[in-house]
């Protein structure tokens, strides 16, 4: 059975009330008491029910985060990050990944809801079926809030300037001295793809560089797709790119790892830029360039809102979150000046 404050309370001669209140840090309760009671509330097992907290409070004192894919760095580190911040507040964090899919999507929001969830986090797979499922979510009565671009939707976002992060990107390029920029980015159309690269074709045409189509791949979403794509480009016997940038970390490393298979050295055959700033950026040789997208700010963002609106009334005044970071550039070894 169980341990429960009784039982504790029983143990040491106390009330019930004095036990609860120990556990709870109640200054009415001297420290010595309360001492007490947590070490032997220690000893003997004992956890709180939040069943039965539940049905008092009408709240679980969770939080449902829904991610696009876990098994790629950037959403397990995000994750991370709003466990974290979740937990400063006194949450836990339920997670779920959609793995790219719109039907598991949908599942996953249902689930966290039949679990009585008091807010819900979302990074979406901005699957066109899904719109509609999305406006939905913005109606219901408690607080929910997207990591993803949805400017024209009226949901609540936190998010990052990818387009901005981007240029910088570009303009780093450009003050090495580089003016064949290769670019690699994903298949999937997604509001991070498309500020990203527009933010790289808008550089190219800035700058006066020439525009060569084959430089940009955007042809699949496999991981090492990066991989290929440099392989191919510096395997032919044409023009070569002096840079490559890539539409996020996992691309760049396998920039690298295809520069490296060729024979050739990053930064000085070929520079290098990711974006994320994932914690393996560090531990690649050299360490990557990125642009950085600022994940604890996110995360204590967007927890921040939803706890502060859970148990609050909804009203038809409210006013939509629309709050954006804006990322940096962290420049490591994978780029130099262009000698060429």
């Amino acid at each position: 059975m169980p341990v429960t404050i009784k039982d504790i309370a029983a143990e040491l001669g106390i009330s019930a009330t004095t036990v609860s209140r120990s556990l709870k840090d109640d200054v009415r309760i001297t420290k010595e008491v309360r001492e007490r009671v947590k070490k032997l509330a220690r000893k003997m097992g004992y956890r709180p029910n939040m069943m039965a907290k539940s049905l008092v409070s009408n709240r679980t004192e969770t939080i449902g985060f829904l991610v696009d894919n876990l098994s790629w760095s950037f959403f397990s580190e995000l994750a991370e990050c709003v466990q974290n911040a979740a937990e400063k507040h006194g949450y836990s964090v339920f997670i779920y990944s959609s793995q790219k899919n719109a039907e598991r999507e949908r599942a996953g929001v249902e689930s966290f809801l039949s679990r009585g969830i008091d807010g819900l986090l979302i990074f979406a797979t901005e699957a066109k079926e899904n719109e509609d499922f999305y406006g939905e979510l913005a109606e219901m009565s408690i607080p929910v809030a997207y990591f993803n671009h949805f400017d024209p939707m009226n949901v609540n976002c936190v998010t990052t300037d990818d387009y901005d992060g981007a240029r910088k990107a570009m303009k780093h390029l450009k003050e090495l001295g580089h003016r064949k920029v290769g670019y690699i980015g994903s298949r999937e159309d997604s509001s991070f793809k498309r500020q990203r690269l527009a933010a790289y074709q808008d550089a190219v045409a800035d700058y006066g560089w020439d525009i060569v189509p084959e430089w940009v791949a955007l042809q699949e979403d496999d991981p090492l797709y990066g991989y290929r794509v440099t392989k191919e480009w510096l395997s032919n016997g044409g023009d070569k790119p002096s840079a490559i940038f890539a539409q996020n970390d996992m691309l760049a490393f396998g920039v690298c790892r295809a520069v490296a298979e060729l024979g050739l050295r990053v930064p000085h055959d070929v520079s290098v830029i990711g974006y994320d700033d994932l914690d393996m950026c560090m531990s690649l040789h050299p360490p990557l360039t990125t642009v950085k997208i600022p994940l604890k700010q996110l995360a204590e963002s967007a927890i921040r809102f939803l706890v502060e609106r859970i148990g609050t009334e909804k009203s038809e005044d409210d006013v939509r979150l629309k709050t954006t970071f804006s990322p940096n550039l962290v420049i490591r070894q994978s780029t130099a000046r262009y000698e060429g």
